[in-house]
């Protein structure tokens, strides 16, 4: 009798902890969003060449945070130069291949524009 109660109880627990294990894990909201799994498996994205992670503007200079270190307007991240900071967004120009930048946004790489895109 003893026997059947303890092994009733093992199945008992292995079916809960089955149950628990299927259930999605929380979301940290303190934690950065992230699009997609970047680990190469199926479904996976490329890194974006370009992330822009903050922009500081004052009235005496802009700074733009991209891939997690500070520049300013003209100078060179990943071979491409900076030709514009705004507050939400930041020009990039690599040869010909133009690109902007949004604050916020995780895409493998940003749209190429013709012209200048600022309104």
């Amino acid at each position: 009798m003893f026997r059947a109660a303890a092994i009733a109880l093992v199945c008992a627990a292995a079916a809960a902890a089955a149950a628990f294990s299927a259930e999605p894990p929380l979301h940290d909201p303190m934690r950065p969003f992230q699009a997609a799994a970047r680990d190469g498996g199926p479904g996976a994205l490329p890194a974006p060449r370009f992330r822009l992670t903050a922009v500081l503007v004052s009235p005496s200079r802009r700074v733009a945070i991209i891939n997690g270190k500070p520049y300013q307007q003209g100078q060179k991240v990943g071979g491409a130069e900076i030709t514009y900071i705004d507050a939400q967004s930041v020009g990039l120009r690599d040869g010909g291949d133009e690109w902007v930048v949004h604050l916020g946004k995780t895409h493998a790489s940003a749209a190429i524009v013709t012209g200048d895109s600022r309104q």
